[in-house]
């Protein structure tokens, strides 16, 4: 009769640990299937007050963005939104006010 116990406990205690390992491995499976939700992040362009974006255009993997205003002549910034940098700035110079 012991023998028949131990049996059965063996039995159960396999059959839990299959449901519980493929419960496990249907999560995972499901949650790397799933696209990851977006995640905002606070970032600066390291702009001068009074300077405000006039257009955004995504270029492969940066962002060109237009900047205007804050005391200085319009620029575009460009910004890695993976590494949270900007990569350059690009002064445009209006003709009309050169000397």
């Amino acid at each position: 009769m012991d023998k028949l116990k131990l049996i059965k406990s063996i039995v159960f205690i396999i059959t839990f640990l299959l449901v519980f390992g493929s419960l496990m491995l249907l999560t995972v499976i499901y949650r790397k299937a799933r696209p990851e939700p977006l995640s905002y992040r606070e970032t600066s362009l390291m702009q001068p007050i009074g300077s405000r974006i006039d257009s955004v255009t995504k270029i492969d993997n940066q962002l060109a963005v237009v900047v205007k205003d804050g005391g200085q002549p319009d620029r575009i910034v460009i910004y890695n939104p993976q590494t949270l940098q900007k990569s350059a700035t690009i002064t445009l110079w209006d003709n009309d006010n050169e000397q």
